[in-house]
């Protein structure tokens, strides 16, 4: 069978054509390619970035940095991400903490200078990437790789013999484990001079290799197997960034022989902790070893997983049967029939039966039959029901293929049920639910089901009546919770139907009754009351409904916010939710309250409005001949007002011109019409307003200028 494989492997703006992921054959166990491939710790925890193309000094000096990993065997894998020119290369300094540098390179380190150069090298490594990258030109090969892209930086990583080839990375053997450490890469053109132009690094020479996978696990389909492990993310444990990839290896425990299975990079994704690799076994009824490792960026293997053995054998069922065809004879049996199975081994077939309202299939036949037998007569059907059928192949391992495509047959009943006796509905106070109760039909057991069906009839909600069971309902008991279950209002009448429905979908008339919800507690007060004032001698008041469906009307209370108790204005009809008090005092503040009540005299608690005084519509007039006069004790001030039941007080205001801005400077009460302010004086101009009970003042107000006698 084929391998399942991705169709592609994306990188942060890099996607790396299908042949590489075809020679990976690795997914995670969750969707893996949508996210950055794990060689994004280079520019996530090293810092190290790829930039478009500069001049060499502003490459190396700028952004280019160095990735250093002390390996377990205490030999150092430098890496960079410089872009250097073709002809330039580099020499390696060390320094030992406070000691001076060491050249460790003979002579400078140049890249290979062209595609032919690198195939020679590169040996079936290059294949793999030319497969890879899906070019055959050497060349052309060689300045992708070259390039400062993500692309070529990813293939450097995972290949770590690649990046040497083409200067990227610099293997110090003789490192001073423990150490702190620092590396100077120093750019010479290709006379050997420097360039001027350095990549420096420091790291402390810690030796390590990576973590091994772990928890792994194996199954086989036939030849090929399934490995699943766990990896833990960079954010789980931190210390795990440098593995990139991962090796898988099994071995044949009848001949010795251990064969790396990887045959490619199999690449780890960030954020992902659980793999999955496809391995194709040669041999069946053999038992194998199998085991996974970690590889860091410079290509150091970790120690085994978990060695899991497993015995290899054929583990697959025959194909599918096709074509399977089922029809009902005159006598009311299931007939079966299908096309021979091609399966060499084949051992015979069963016979799967569910009935048409069954998730299920149960086994029909007891014994395999026969390889050459393709039909089989289904004596026990049971007229009016719906039968699925389906054939499975059984092989001489008893591997058993997937059931057939389902065959359906209708076993026709022409005959009409009878309909439902002793209907009756009952209200369960306790459980707030409607209990339905009836006597089985005579053909009770070839029903295929009750259909229940509710209306409610008062308040009328409709003509159309709700089917209470989607399922199929054979018993003569049914309890209804009411609306989405959640109980019935009080005081509605409900009408409720039976109707009985043969396996053949023929119905029986229906049987009602009907039942009226028990009145017990008082209905929902309705949710708000709104009150203003109309024409300055009346309040209008309106309130919303009750989300009770058994209100019959509404009961409206007024309260004097200077008396104890209130008082029923009127009860209005449930459609009427307005009234206009006509017989309000003005300046008096009114409290009003609605509560509902229901068909049997159960009265909801009050909704409350906010106090309102009634007050006219218009603010009071404004003052006449108002005068102003500065004498010893300062401006004295006195005016006429033509309309006194109105007035609750005065403000009075000054400026020090007549356009400027008016302040407050003082309030008089309502019954006195003179004011005297002792800071002003002759020359500044006054305006008094009137103010009535609601706080509301004239409109306007005639400035008048203090004069002195």
């Amino acid at each position: 069978m084929p391998d399942p494989v991705p169709a592609s492997l994306h990188y942060p703006n890099v996607v790396i054509g299908l042949r590489i992921a075809q020679l990976l054959m690795i997914k995670p166990k969750k969707p893996m390619f949508r996210k950055k491939v794990l060689f994004a710790f280079l520019i996530i925890v090293m810092g190290i970035s790829i930039g478009t193309e500069k001049s060499i000094a502003q490459s190396a000096n700028s952004d280019s940095e160095l990735a250093i990993l002390t390996r377990a065997d205490s030999t150092a894998y430098i890496m960079h991400n410089a872009v250097i020119p073709l002809s330039h290369g580099y020499n390696v300094y060390r320094q030992t903490e406070t000691e001076d540098w060491e050249l460790l390179t003979n002579s400078p380190i140049f890249p290979v200078q062209n595609g032919f150069e690198l195939e020679r090298n590169m040996g079936d490594q290059f294949e793999f990437i030319s497969n890879e990258l899906g070019m055959d030109d050497p060349q052309r090969i060689f300045l992708l790789l070259r390039s400062p892209t993500d692309q070529a930086l990813v293939i450097q990583s995972a290949v770590p013999e690649l990046a040497v080839q083409l200067g990227r990375a610099f293997i110090d053997v003789e490192v001073p484990a423990g150490s702190r450490v620092s590396y100077r890469l120093e750019i010479v053109d290709d006379l050997h001079e420097p360039t001027g132009a350095e990549i420096t690094g420091s790291a402390n020479l810690e030796p390590k290799s990576p973590m091994p996978p772990r928890l792994l696990q194996a199954e086989n389909s036939n030849h090929t197997v399934t490995l699943e492990w766990s990896y833990p993310t960079r954010e789980e444990m931190p210390e795990t960034s440098e593995v990139i990839r991962f090796k898988t290896f099994y071995k044949d425990l009848q001949t010795g022989l251990v064969v790396d299975a990887t045959n490619a990079v199999l690449v780890r994704t960030l954020g992902d902790s659980d793999f999955r690799k496809y391995i194709r076994v040669p041999e069946l009824d053999r038992e194998y070893e199998f085991w996974v490792e970690a590889i860091d960026y410079s290509g150091q293997s970790s120690d085994k997983s978990e060695i899991l053995q497993l015995m290899i054998e054929d583990n697959v069922p025959p194909p599918i049967i096709t074509n399977v065809e089922a029809r009902a004879n005159e006598d009311y049996q299931g007939e079966i029939s299908w096309p021979v199975s091609t399966e060499l081994d084949l051992a015979g077939y069963r016979i799967y039966v569910a009935r048409g309202d069954e998730d299920e299939y149960s086994l029909l036949t007891d014994e395999l039959l026969p390889p050459l037998q393709t039909f089989y007569l289904h004596e026990q059907a049971e007229p009016g029901t719906q039968y699925r059928y389906a054939v499975t192949a059984v092989d001489s391992n008893e591997n058993e293929g997937p059931l057939s495509n389902p065959a359906n047959v209708y076993i026709w009943d022409y005959r009409t049920p009878s309909p439902i006796t002793g209907f009756e509905a009952g209200y369960d106070s306790a459980l707030k639910a409607v209990e339905l109760s009836w006597s089985p039909t005579e053909e009770q057991s070839s029903l295929r089901t009750y259909q229940i069906l509710r209306r409610q009839t008062h308040p009328q909600a409709g003509d159309i009546y709700d089917q209470l069971n989607e399922a199929a309902h054979t018993d003569t008991l049914f309890v209804d919770m009411g609306y989405d279950e959640e109980g019935f209002q009080d005081g509605v009448f409900f009408e409720y139907g039976v109707v009985s429905v043969g396996k053949n979908g023929n119905r029986s008339d229906t049987v009602w009754t009907e039942i009226q919800i028990p009145d017990l507690n008082p209905p929902n007060v309705p949710s708000a009351i709104q009150t203003r004032m109309r024409s300055g001698e009346r309040i209008q008041v309106s309130w919303n409904a009750s989300g009770s469906g058994d209100v019959i009307s509404y009961r409206l209370y007024r309260q004097d916010v200077n008396a104890t108790d209130q008082s029923l204005l009127v009860e209005k009809a449930r459609g009427d939710r307005f009234y206009r008090d006509e017989s309000v005092e003005l300046n008096i503040g009114y409290t009003y309250s609605v509560t509902a009540v229901d068909s049997v005299g159960n009265e909801s608690v009050p909704v409350f409005s906010e106090v309102i005084t009634a007050h006219k519509l218009h603010p009071p007039e404004r003052t006449r001949n108002v005068q102003a006069l500065q004498t010893e004790d300062g401006v004295i001030l006195q005016w006429q007002v033509l309309d006194t039941s109105q007035v609750n007080g005065f403000r009075i205001y000054r400026s020090d011109i007549a356009t400027g801005i008016f302040e407050p400077i003082g309030e008089a009460e309502a019954d006195q019409l003179r004011f005297i302010h002792p800071e002003s004086e002759a020359g500044q101009w006054f305006k008094v307003f009137p103010v009535d009970y609601s706080g509301r003042e004239a409109r306007t107000a005639v400035a008048v200028q203090a004069v002195s006698r």
